[in-house]
């Protein structure tokens, strides 16, 4: 579970916390104490002074430091094109892709090959020609096709909710929503849908706008809940091909693998089952002339960022309107930047890295990384719900963890492709067949944990993976306020330090510990220890579940428990390797206290994050993560040493009993 900027405004029933929680999220400044909201304690005076962009609900410490990067992105991209020779074949890949899209008249020229596409997708007459037509790399599909590790081998894992090209056009609440905006909504798409199609030479293009919506009202009725989502035994479902068939009949599925080059495979894993079956009855069901319609619209938005100058624009107004209306447009430039920056991201990182990182902040990185584990190390030994079996595993799964830092070893084996900069749409073609074919490659040649990054050196985030037992630390967050190679160890261990103690503490929490020290889901722990860990979650979760960050508006503790175990986890194990790496790196006249509370107020910049209220409201309806203020102040009065270091005492709003702390790593 990648970490990303969403963060948890704070509430608690009955307790003054509401009341300072609820002042239109004003804040207070100095007047407010550690222990009444440690958060507005750390962070008033930047609330006070932070804007939220045009165009945004939310705006926090991962949108600025990622706005660095995306301007420093820009800016690298841009050197290369006027580099007269490219320094790399990558490089060369990045400047042919810019300069593509930026030429108009390339994208005109393009737009008899987008009718082209569009006709065959309205000649197909039957479900087995539009299932084959969902396989092509440029298409939104019912399934998606995607290649992991599962139960200790690659597999292909075709699930619902993975999709490299989304299926869905707005968010899946905004289908359902009764209110005046969710209808306003809805009705702004389904006119963008029309002219978009109206552009392209389709004609009846009002009704198939109609078509569209309703198809994508069907499909967000069958998507499977967040909850159910991030359940891992219910990911996990692994059969032969030919049952795909009898388990969810209606796609052609032989056709389809046959497509993809995977008519071969001897076992997949068909993740979100139940509502892939849901979805292949609504793909019988529904007239193929409707699902003519959805292909040909998602044909378009798929390849918008190179169409013709009309359909961007038509788009744009779509998304500036749904936004508000106030949003800068980006240039054309930004927008070839993006383009490059999605569709050829490790070569973007390449030029990154080069330009913005240090092998210094690398092995620093590193040595923190060493340290963290040692916390955990200890943890383990010490939890005295842990049977010595169980803990010999969680050991072993430790010691097995990878941690990467920077950027990858090495890339993936792929295609040397040449991309022409005067034909955008024939270059995302070849990009998007090449995602597939480096996929497709890991069936033979499997790909080590060290060569494979599910995220970018230029991802402002960190994540950890169960199937793969790995950390990624990307370059791009390896910089303040996160981290500073020459900085106050403190402040890296607050920030950087607790950011990847949540990353390992993914690795414990309720779903990663359904995994062993070699990703296969299996139940590991014994039933006594796994009863020890249940009860301290459920006690967690309740705490979550009383905080109200508008009044009547409770936090889910139980969708949010995989997300506050790891902010618990990541928090205490940056504390303890704090305390391990000064007595390895002693500073004389250095105070424990001083640093201690240096570390926590670090942690609580760190998720500095402003929002309106539509915005909390969204995060609390569907997001694993709490709303900011709740994951420094939910975390930090779980953890006794804050008490000391703040003078935090009986009384104080966030004060907890220490009987009603939970400890977990």
């Amino acid at each position: 579970m990648t970490l990303t900027r969403r963060a948890a405004l704070w509430g608690m029933a009955a307790t003054p916390l509401v009341l300072a929680a609820s002042r239109a999220h004003g804040y207070a400044g100095d007047a407010i104490s550690p222990g009444e909201d440690f958060y507005a304690h750390v962070n008033a005076a930047a609330l006070e002074g932070m804007t939220i962009p045009a165009g945004r609900s939310d705006y926090g410490q991962f949108d600025i430091v990622g706005a660095q990067v995306t301007a420093r992105v820009e800016a690298l991209v841009a050197e290369a094109v006027e580099r007269p020779v490219p320094r790399s074949a990558g490089e060369a890949r990045v400047v042919a892709a810019y300069r593509s899209v930026l030429d108009d008249g390339a994208a005109e020229r393009g737009l008899p090959r987008l009718k082209h596409s569009l006709s065959r997708i309205l000649a197909a007459r039957s479900h087995r020609e539009i299932g084959r037509l969902m396989t092509d790399p440029r298409s939104s599909s019912l399934v998606a096709f995607n290649v992991f590790p599962a139960q200790g081998e690659w597999m292909v894992s075709i699930d619902q909710q993975n999709q490299n090209q989304p299926m869905l056009g707005l968010s899946g609440a905004i289908y359902a929503g009764t209110d005046a905006r969710a209808q306003g909504i809805r009705e702004a798409y389904r006119a963008c849908i029309a002219d978009l199609l109206a552009l392209a030479g389709v004609g009846d293009s009002a009704r198939r706008a109609a078509d569209v919506v309703a198809i994508e009202t069907a499909i967000a009725a069958r998507m499977w809940s967040p909850e159910r989502l991030r359940d891992r035994r219910a990911n996990l479902h692994v059969m032969p091909p030919a049952e795909l068939s009898t388990y969810a009949p209606g796609l052609p599925w032989r056709e389809m693998l046959r497509a993809r080059g995977l008519a071969d495979v001897a076992r997949i894993n068909l993740g979100t089952d139940s509502a892939v079956a849901a979805q292949a009855r609504l793909f019988a069901e529904t007239p193929v002339d409707m699902w003519r319609s959805w292909l040909a619209f998602t044909w378009i938005r798929n390849a918008i960022a190179v169409m013709p100058t009309a359909f961007r624009d038509r788009y744009w107004r779509f998304t500036a309107d749904v936004r508000g209306g106030d949003a800068r447009r980006p240039s054309r430039e930004q927008e070839a930047a993006r383009f490059v920056n999605t569709r050829l991201p490790m070569e973007i990182g390449a030029l990154y890295v080069a330009a913005e990182f240090t092998e210094d902040a690398r092995d620093r990185a590193r040595e923190m990384l060493t340290y963290l584990k040692r916390a955990m190390a200890e943890r383990l030994r010490s939890a005295d719900w842990l049977d010595p079996a169980s803990r010999a595993e969680a050991l072993a799964k430790l010691d097995a963890m990878a941690l990467k830092a920077g950027y990858p070893a090495a890339t993936p084996p792929q295609a040397e492709i040449a991309l022409d900069p005067a034909d955008p749409s024939g270059n995302l073609d070849a990009l998007l067949a090449r995602d597939w074919q480096v996929q497709r490659l890991r069936l033979t040649s499997p790909e080590t944990r060290a060569e494979l990054w599910y995220q970018t050196p230029q991802t402002v985030g960190a994540s950890y993976s169960v199937l793969l037992n790995a950390i990624e630390v990307p370059a791009a967050i390896l910089q303040p306020p996160f981290f500073a190679a020459d900085g106050d160890p403190a402040a890296n261990f607050g920030a950087i330090g607790a950011i990847i103690g949540h990353e390992i503490g993914h690795g414990f929490d309720d779903q990663g510990l359904l995994y062993d020290s070699k990703g296969i889901l299996r139940e590991w722990m014994s039933p006594a220890a796994t009863a020890g860990f249940a009860a301290r979650a459920e006690r967690l979760a309740a705490q979550y579940g009383a905080f109200e960050p508008l009044p009547g508006l409770k936090l889910d503790g139980r969708r949010t428990i995989g997300e506050t175990i790891a902010d618990l986890s990541g928090l205490s194990l940056a504390l303890r390797a704090l305390q391990l790496h000064r007595v390895d790196h002693p500073v004389p006249g250095s105070d424990e206290r001083v640093a201690t509370r240096a570390l926590f107020r670090s942690w609580a910049r760190a998720w500095l994050y402003k929002a309106q209220d539509s915005a909390i409201r969204q995060i609390v309806a569907s997001s694993y993560h709490a709303p900011a203020r709740y994951r420094v102040n939910g975390v930090v009065r779980n953890i006794d040493a804050w008490y000391d270091a703040f003078d935090v005492v009986p009384g104080d709003a966030l004060y907890l009993a220490p009987a009603e702390r939970v400890r977990l790593w």
